[in-house]
């Protein structure tokens, strides 16, 4: 039973693992993103100055409404 355990904690950790470049590969943009500007499914990083201190507007364009949802994210 404890062997079960250990595989599932393996392939979650690697499933992780595996989003990881996905998750570093966001990239910051220097023109406000638009709906025909970023691909559906796609987030990027664009400083509109209306975060808080230390936060950076993530904008991501939704697949299935076609629309972008923004954020605030901390910048690291």
């Amino acid at each position: 039973m404890r062997s079960i355990g250990v595989i599932v904690s393996i392939v979650a950790l690697s499933a992780f693992a595996g989003a990881l470049p996905v998750l570093a590969a966001i990239k910051t943009v220097t023109q406000r993103p638009t709906t025909q500007s970023l691909p559906a499914g796609h987030a990027v990083l664009f400083n509109d100055g209306q975060c808080p201190a230390g936060q950076i507007a993530k904008f991501v364009h939704k697949e299935k409404s076609g629309q972008l949802k923004k954020s605030c994210v901390h910048s690291n």
